[in-house]
C-alpha cells in the first residue's frame, strides 16, 4: 500500500473515531442536562411545597395566638385555658359536668371557624383534627402510665367531647376534615410534670394533610 493511501486510510479511521466521539459525548452531555433538570425540577417542586406548607402554618397564627388557648409548639398541639386543671368529668366517669359544657361547646366552634376558614383558602387541602384525652394521677402513684383503664377512659372522655360538639351541629367533616379520637391515658406528650392536675384534659392538633403544591392549587 502505498504512502498516500495509508494516510488518507488513517485519516478517513481519525475522523470516523472524531465522529463517534463526538455523538457519544453529545449523548452523555443531553443525558446530564436532562438529569440536571429533573433534579432541579425535583428540588424545585420540593422548595414550593415547603413554601406551601409555611403558608399553611402562617394561617394557624389565630389560633396559636388565640387568648382561648396554650399552644405546645413541639408537638403542635392546643390545650383550652379555661379547661386546664379543671376536672371537667366526675371521678372515672366520662360525661362532662354541666358547668363546663358552655366552655367545650365555645372551643369547638371556634375550631369549627378556624378549619372553615383553612378549608375555604386551601382548596383540595384536608385536615386531620385529633381530640386526644388526658388523665391526671394525683392519689394512687402504683398506677402505671400504661395502665389500660387509663387509656380507655381518657378515649371515651375524649369521644365525650366530640359527641358534645356534634350534638350542637359542630360538624367539622363539612370543612374537608377528618376527626380521630384517642386516649393517652396518664402518658402522652406535653404532660405538666410540675402540676399533674394540669393533665386533666384533653388536646387538639390539627394535621394539613398535603401532596403536593401542584394538587392544592
Amino acid at each position: 500500500m502505498s504512502k498516500s493511501k495509508k494516510e488518507s486510510f488513517f485519516w478517513t479511521s481519525y475522523s470516523d473515531l472524531m465522529t463517534s466521539l463526538f455523538f457519544v459525548m453529545l449523548v452523555l452531555f443531553v443525558l446530564v442536562i436532562v438529569m440536571l433538570h429533573k433534579k432541579i425540577e425535583g428540588q424545585a417542586i420540593e422548595l414550593n411545597r415547603l413554601n406551601w406548607i409555611r403558608q399553611i402554618d402562617e394561617q394557624f397564627k389565630p389560633l396559636t395566638e388565640s387568648k382561648k388557648f396554650i399552644y405546645f409548639p413541639q408537638t403542635k398541639k392546643f390545650v383550652a385555658k379555661d379547661l386546664i386543671g379543671q376536672e371537667i368529668f366526675q371521678p372515672t366517669q366520662t360525661n362532662i359536668l354541666p358547668q363546663y359544657i358552655n366552655t367545650t361547646l365555645e372551643i369547638g366552634k371556634d375550631l369549627e371557624r378556624l378549619l372553615k376558614k383553612l378549608s375555604a383558602k386551601n382548596h383540595g387541602i384536608s385536615y386531620q383534627l385529633v381530640i386526644e384525652g388526658n388523665m391526671a394521677n394525683t392519689w394512687n402513684k402504683t398506677i402505671d402510665k400504661n395502665n389500660i383503664s387509663g387509656y380507655k377512659t381518657s378515649y371515651e372522655r375524649a369521644l365525650a367531647v366530640y359527641l358534645l360538639w356534634y350534638r350542637h351541629g359542630i360538624d367539622f367533616s363539612k370543612n374537608n376534615t377528618e376527626v380521630l379520637i384517642c386516649g393517652s391515658g396518664y402518658g402522652g406528650f406535653d404532660r405538666d410534670t410540675v402540676h399533674e392536675e394540669n393533665n386533666k384534659r384533653f388536646t387538639i392538633q390539627i394535621i394539613p394533610k398535603v401532596s403536593s403544591p401542584e394538587t392544592t392549587r
